[in-house]
């Protein structure tokens, strides 16, 4: 978990983590393909931006925050893909404005998404 707090030590976002994993069988071709079964992930559990700081890019620094530290756990306990439940429509569209994919794209209300850890480079440099 991950905490950023302001000079008066109130909560600004915080962000979890966990090891996770996809039935291949149900995952996109693009993370099952030559993957073990079940395909090792990581799962954003939660990710929250006090509305007082909303729209200043904290949520979007602690996402790349979180995405290098993916990078980081390939290397070392393989994470083929980064997993993320939407709350909601627009904070799907905010998850596919960096990078993600919905597991089904036919599916509109599809809040599942994902992001291949190999594509994270490129989510980076556009972050920053």
């Amino acid at each position: 978990m991950w905490v950023i707090a302001g000079a008066d030590d109130v909560v600004v976002a915080y962000a979890t983590i966990a090891m996770s994993s996809i039935d291949r069988s149900s995952a996109p071709a693009s993370i099952s393909r030559r993957a073990p079964n079940p395909v090792p992930a990581l799962l954003i559990g939660r990710l929250a931006v006090d509305r007082r700081h909303s729209g200043l890019g904290v949520g979007t620094a602690l996402v790349g925050h979180v995405l290098a530290t993916a990078v980081e756990l390939n290397v070392k306990a393989a994470c083929r893909a980064v997993v993320v439940n939407a709350l909601h429509a627009s904070a799907r569209g905010w998850w596919e404005h960096l990078g993600f994919s919905p597991f089904d794209p036919a599916d509109e209300q599809s809040l599942d998404l994902f992001l291949l850890t190999a594509d994270i480079d490129a989510t980076l440099r556009r972050l920053r």
